[in-house]
């Protein structure tokens, strides 16, 4: 199961020229599903702050329960459901050292600036800025505990970046 499931987390930096590295574990699930050479970023779901990550077979999945869900494909809602999910999903060459380059406008969509908290959501993969997510409403205490415990170790602040 694990070889086709984003499980885990994890928290990289970005770098000057906006590249980013995906943790490995991410990456070869890519691979084991798509081919692992690209990877779907687009605006989080459920009006969460983050970016959302995923390979072509999970594109497949969204579009058949889109389908599903709207008998009616060519209504206003099935239209415009269909504009967020794809239209503001861009795709994104992962290169020989596992990174990607994150666009302005999906860095300021999702309020990430120095660095990236990977959340593994089994069939996709979210990108946070870590301290909005350390800061989300009803965070369990374990996860809690896991994101402070990694700023923490790489010598980064607990409470955010120091203005």
């Amino acid at each position: 199961m694990s070889a086709n499931s984003y499980l885990g987390y994890g928290l990289n930096a970005v770098d000057a020229k906006n590249r980013l590295s995906v943790p490995a574990s991410f990456r070869d699930v890519l691979t084991a599903k798509s081919g692992g050479k690209q990877v779907l970023v687009g605006p989080g779901h459920a009006g969460r702050r983050c970016l959302m990550a995923f390979d072509t077979l999970f594109a497949e999945q969204l579009h058949a329960t889109h389908e599903a869900r709207h008998s009616d494909t060519g209504s206003r809602e099935a239209f415009d459901e269909r504009a967020y999910l794809f239209g503001s999903a861009q795709p994104h060459s992962i290169d020989d050292a596992g990174r990607i380059v994150l666009s302005p406008v999906l860095r300021r969509v999702s309020g990430i600036t120095s660095h990236v908290w990977f959340v593994g959501g089994f069939d996709y993969f979210e990108l946070w800025d870590p301290w909005a997510f350390k800061a989300l409403p009803g965070l369990p205490e374990l996860q809690r505990i896991q994101i402070e415990m990694e700023l923490e170790t790489r010598g980064l602040p607990i409470d955010g970046p120091v203005a």
